[in-house]
């Protein structure tokens, strides 16, 4: 804040440059300061592309979210580019606030850290930055995988919060890393569809073949048109030597497996089946 005033750094695709200069005037008579970009590289100003000028505005765009309280972000249509998705990654480091013109999927801790790692391999952030980065990521991932687990059913989310999700399943694969290509799908999809099916039966056997009777009468359709599949099958012993008979079910499909035991004295098996 300046003398009462709101410091609001505009981000984006200098190809919007009509929905900048609307976003600059509609801010400004809110009774925010705007700062916004000085030249519009992919609108006419061609002296963006000679050699060190895009370095250095990129570097005092840097510098212009580091004086404001609040980036506002020109993503039209969703739009946003490699260059605007790490002043987002800058922004949520430097803990400002974020909003965006369009509604859109944010960004993970995941994508962010990635973003700052190229930040830093660009020489744009000092190694203490990224060192602060690095634990902060450190901090925030540990605190997912503890609420994952903090949960005693096979999914904890809502879809509320999918770092927890995706820790969970790094977790149980052993790969708490950002390097989740597996299901990196989830971030990136339109729909994402979920069914919980609990098995009927005296036992394990009779349980899991009800299970399978319906994947195959009720969701055949839904899962030959997916992208991807993650199943886990949850129950108050280990359930995994039971996969087989369910991988043959869904034979062809691309799919990522985990196992969880419930702490509970229940007996009855349960199925997240997330269609993507």
């Amino acid at each position: 804040m300046i003398n009462g005033f709101k410091v609001i750094t505009l981000c984006g695709s200098t190809r919007f440059m009509e929905e900048f200069l609307e976003a600059q005037k509609r801010l400004t008579l809110e009774g925010n300061i705007v700062i916004s970009v000085g030249l519009f590289g992919h609108s006419g100003d061609d002296v963006v592309w000679t050699e060190g000028v895009k370095d250095m505005l990129d570097r005092q765009h840097l510098a212009k979210i580091d004086l404001a309280d609040e980036i506002f972000v020109i993503n039209v249509g969703g739009y946003i580019g490699d260059s605007t998705r790490r002043e987002i990654a800058y922004a949520d480091y430097r803990g400002k606030s974020i909003t965006y013109l369009e509604s859109c999927r944010k960004p993970s801790i995941y994508d962010n850290y990635a973003a700052l790692g190229e930040l830093y391999d660009a020489k744009r952030i000092s190694d203490e930055d990224f060192e602060q980065a690095e634990r902060d990521f450190d901090k925030k991932r540990d605190a997912a995988i503890a609420e994952y687990n903090a949960y005693q059913g096979p999914w904890p989310y809502q879809w509320k919060n999918i770092d927890a999700v995706v820790c969970g399943i790094l977790q149980q694969h052993g790969l708490v890393s950002i390097d989740y290509h597996d299901i990196k799908d989830i971030y990136d999809a339109d729909c994402v569809y979920e069914v919980r099916i609990k098995g009927k039966g005296a036992n394990d056997e009779e349980q899991f073949q009800s299970i399978i009777d319906t994947i195959r009468n009720e969701y055949q359709v839904q899962l030959r048109s997916s992208k991807k599949v993650i199943l886990t099958l949850c129950g108050s012993s280990d359930p995994s030597g039971l996969l087989e008979k369910l991988a043959d079910c869904m034979d062809g499909l691309n799919i990522v497996w985990q196992t969880r035991t419930f702490h509970t004295d229940g007996k009855d098996l349960e199925l997240s089946l997330v269609i993507i």
